[in-house]
Order: C-alpha cells, then structure tokens, then sequence
C-alpha cells in the first residue's frame, strides 16, 4: 500500500473512533459533572421556607429547554387525581435495588413510588377508601372524591414519608396521619387518627369534625415534629370549621401541639373558619422553629378580628411547640376582604433567605386582591385600625390562587417570583438598614397565566446551576382554559420563562390534564430535578426533560 494511502486510511480510522466518541459522550447517561447531579426534593416547594428554587440544575438550561430537544419523555398512569407535589429521593434501596424515586399521592388514597428514570412503578400502596364529595356537603372544590390533598414530606434520615389521608368507611369521615417506608409502603409506627379540641372564648369546647374541614396545605417536617393544616370544607360549614395547626412526633405520631386560628364562640351571626389552606401551599419554617401560615376569611357580616380569639385575613408566626402565636398581620381593610372573600391566605407565605447584615427577615405573602404583602418577620405589624399597613414594601401581582418562589440571578440580585393573575412576575429585592423594597423586573404578562375556574395565577418553582448565567428558568403549570367532566378532562399546560426575563418564553407543552376545572382548582407544582420536569395531574404523571 503506497504510504500517502496508509496515512489516509489512518486519519480516517482516527476520524471515525474520534466521531464514534463524539456520539457516545453525547448520549451516554450523563455524570454528575456533566450535568446530572442528584437533587432530593423531600419536601413542598423544595425547602422547608418554600422557595420553590433548586439552585444545582446543570442540564436544563435557557437554550437546552428552549430547543427543539427538549420535551415530553414518558408518562405514568395514576389511580386518581394528584394535588400533592411529587417528591423526589435519590439511590433509594427499592425491590433489591437502587433507584431515584418518585414518590406520587393521590386524591385515591393511594401511595406511588415510582423510577425516576423511565416512570416504571415501584410499589404502590392504598392507604383506605376515600370521603365522596356527597360526604363533604357537595362540595365539588374537591372532585370526586376527596383522599390525599397535602404534600407528603419526607425524612431521608429516617426513611419516612408522612401524609394525611381522608377516609370514609361508610359511616365515618376520617383524616389519619401515616409515616410509611420510602423502601415499600410498610407502616413506620402506627397511623393517627387525626382529633383536636379547644377551648372557646365563651368556655365551650370545641371539637374537630373531619366532614367540614379539608387538609389542603402540604406537610411540615421540622424539629422531630410533623405539622398538619388544616382549612374548611370552603364555607359549607361555616359555623363548625375553623383553621387549625397540629404538630406530631416524628417517630411515635403523638400528638404534640396544636393552636386554633379561630377560638370564637357565641356570635350573634356564627360564621368562623379563618382557614388555613393556601392554595396547598405549605406552612413555612422560620428562625428559631417559627411557624408561617395564612389564613383565610371569617366573618362576612361584621368584623370579628381579635388580638387573642380570631386572625383572619392575615400572616401569622407560631412557636414551633404551637403554644404562642408570637407575631401576626392583619391588613387593614380586613373587613372588606372577608365581604368579598378575598382571602389572603389563598396563597401562600414564603419565608425570604437571609439577605445579608442590614436587612430585615422577612417573609412574603398575598392572596386573592392581589395585593403581595413583603413583612418584617420579627416585627410583622399587627393590626392597625387607621388604614395603614405595617409592612415592608407592597405590590400587586394579580389576584392569586398562588404561591411566591425566590432565587438569586446571575448579576448577584435576589427576586422573589409572585404567581398572581398578572403573570408570574419577578421583583428584585433591595434590603439594608432594617428597611427592605421590591421593585418590578419583568413579567409574563396575565395571559399565560389565566385558567378555570377564577382567574387565579400559578404557584413558579425556578432552577439554575447556581447564579451561572443562562441557566435559571421559572416553571409554572397553567391551569385548564375550558372544563369538563368527561374523560380525561381538559389541558393544563407546562410552561417555562427565562428567569432573567420573564417576556421570553422558553417552553410550553401540555403538561397533564385536570376535570371539572369550573368547580375545582389545579394547584399544580412542577418538581425540576436531575434534568428532568416531573408533573402530577389528573390520573397522570408526566416526565420532560432532553431527548436524542
């Protein structure tokens, strides 16, 4: 063979190996130095103060997810409707092996652990029969039937997953407290039937009914204590529902703490509630063990605030043993909120990272007049009767059936992301000196953002690879456009915006789907982890990451 033809043959051989290579980097799993890194989401909005920011994605970028790569990877049917986040632990020991797992609760009553790799089912287990809406007084909010509403949390330490299911075994309404293995489904200790008494204003005693209350917000894990919340059946029941807030011992599931929002008794017009629901917002873990949560309306005739009986409409901060309401806020046209049921706590509190020496600590939180509220937590401003409320900065978002997500931009700025029916918005924050400020950065516009059944706005969850610049996204789940009863229902869709600059639009596509969207609302929130968006809906799971 003449030498210029063995060298040819030479580079192409090496051209060949060197392409092959090429292809094989390209669609090899992926290291954790590539792009995948093992995130857990063991809890509601990814952190106990429910930032909804997972700050290692290296794969899922402005440019990958705006690529024509990026989509739909595959899908997993559900035994009903899930309104809980899916949960993520990563190397779980499953079935002899190990797994990334996904862990899914439906409105069935039923518990899934699923691969996170390809959807395929781990185990599964049915945690009881769950409440017809008839039950419920008819309320259809919830449909059709009413099982697992809140987030499970989960205890890695402890290989634990907690939740609350709504049972009914013919005659009797129940909400039980499980902790269940995260290897198969086993009970972890003995489930707890949920009870609660208090005291009244007026002496009497009141008791828990689990036929006029729902457990929509997720679950709290914090100090060796799971936190339950709980809201009213919407105001079916208003004379007997009221909001409540328990805590149970992590290992044995005794209860040990629990607080009203609402110890009224006696009014000449009985209406009570003050809910704690959220949107399914979960409490936020605060400095010192505080508990946040917000509360809905009350009284609708009159006003019926009170420094030591009743805070609805507000902000409220709890010791973490739930024996003290040690701060609260209340604006100061409460009373008009609770005429047009223009609850507050239809969001969600958030509690804001530390921002440094100078700034306050602060929480952020806003409901359904659209107005966001961002607080002093040490010094949250109580009540004031002379129309001026005591916060930090105020702005408005849209009315929100939502909850705020936090994350640190690559030009060093923290935002808070509101989720109002003025679009999923970012608003950078300014903090030194005890004060604090929010101004506008950009926004969505309202209508990626408008669904069934009130135009509620969306609960943003963000991902980045830290503050690397080209790589943070808000994520949101728009709610259905159009409702039915039939089938599958109708679209909600999976959308993603260039954190940065949130008027462009990275991706859209359908993300599940949702019935009787009129009647009940999709606080759908995506879970971003390990490259992949995971997102639960109406009998369906679906995956969306980067496909060949």
């Amino acid at each position: 063979m003449p030498p210029d033809a063995a060298c040819r043959r030479k580079q192409a051989t090496t051209l060949v190996a060197v392409t092959l290579a090429l292809i094989a980097a390209i669609f090899r799993p992926l290291p954790a130095a590539s792009g995948v890194e093992r995130v857990d989401v063991v809890t509601y909005h990814n952190d106990a103060q429910r930032t909804g920011w997972n700050a290692r994605e290296r794969l899922l970028t402005a440019a990958t997810v705006a690529s024509r790569h990026f989509g739909l990877l595959w899908r997993v049917p559900l035994d009903g409707r899930e309104d809980a986040q899916p949960l993520l632990a990563t190397a779980e020991s499953i079935g002899g092996g190990t797994h990334d797992a996904l862990y899914l609760a439906t409105e069935n009553d039923s518990l899934y652990a699923v691969d996170a790799k390809d959807g395929a089912v781990l185990w599964m287990r049915s945690l009881g029969t769950p409440v017809p809406d008839r039950v419920k007084g008819g309320n259809t909010s919830v449909f059709p039937v009413v099982g697992i509403l809140g987030t499970p949390v989960i205890d890695r330490a402890r290989n634990a997953l907690y939740c609350v299911a709504d049972t009914f075994d013919g005659g009797i309404d129940a909400f039980v407290l499980h902790a269940v293995s995260l290897t198969d489904g086993s009970d972890l200790a003995a489930p707890a039937t949920i009870a609660a008494s208090a005291q009244l204003s007026d002496g009497t005693t009141w008791t828990f009914d689990a036929r006029v209350q729902f457990q929509r917000p997720g679950l709290l894990e914090a100090g060796g204590g799971v936190y339950v919340a709980f809201g009213s059946n919407s105001d079916v029941s208003f004379r007997k529902a009221r909001g409540l807030l328990l805590r149970y011992d992590a290992a044995t599931l005794q209860q040990t703490g629990a607080t009203l929002t609402n110890s009224l008794s006696g009014e000449a017009d009985p209406f009570y509630l003050s809910s704690i629901w959220q949107s399914g917002y979960a409490p936020a873990l605060g400095d010192g063990g505080a508990i946040f949560a917000a509360t809905g309306n009350s009284n609708p005739f009159r006003g019926t605030y009170s420094r030591k009986y009743n805070h609805p409409e507000g902000v409220l901060k709890f010791s973490s043993d739930l024996s003290r309401l040690l701060d609260s806020f209340t604006p100061s046209n409460y009373v008009t909120l609770d005429e047009d049921n223009a609850d507050v706590g239809s969001g969600g509190t958030m509690v804001v990272p530390d921002q440094g020496a100078g700034a306050p600590r602060m929480v952020v939180a806003g409901g359904k007049d659209g107005r966001t509220f961002l607080l002093d937590a040490d010094r949250m401003g109580g009540f004031s009767r002379d129309g001026t409320d005591r916060a930090l900065a105020e702005v408005q978002g849209g009315p929100c059936w939502c909850g705020p997500a936090y994350f640190v931009g690559s030009d060093g700025v923290a935002r808070i992301v509101t989720g109002g029916a003025l679009g999923a918005t970012a608003w950078r924050i300014a903090a030194g000196g005890g004060k604090a400020s929010l101004a506008f950065d950009s926004s969505t516009g309202s209508a990626a953002v408008q669904g069934l059944p009130e135009n509620g706005g969306v609960i943003p969850a963000v991902s980045s690879n830290g503050e690397q610049a080209g790589t943070a996204i808000v994520w949101f789940v728009q709610r259905p456009q159009a409702t039915s009863d039939r089938g599958d229902g109708t679209p909600v869709t999976l959308r993603a915006y260039d954190a940065m600059d949130l008027t462009h639009p990275l991706f859209a596509g359908t993300g599940g789907h949702w019935r009787h969207a009129a009647g009940s609302n999709a606080n759908i929130v995506p879970t971003i982890a390990e490259g992949k968006v995971f997102v639960a809906s109406d009998g369906e799971l679906r995956a969306f990451g980067l496909r060949p």
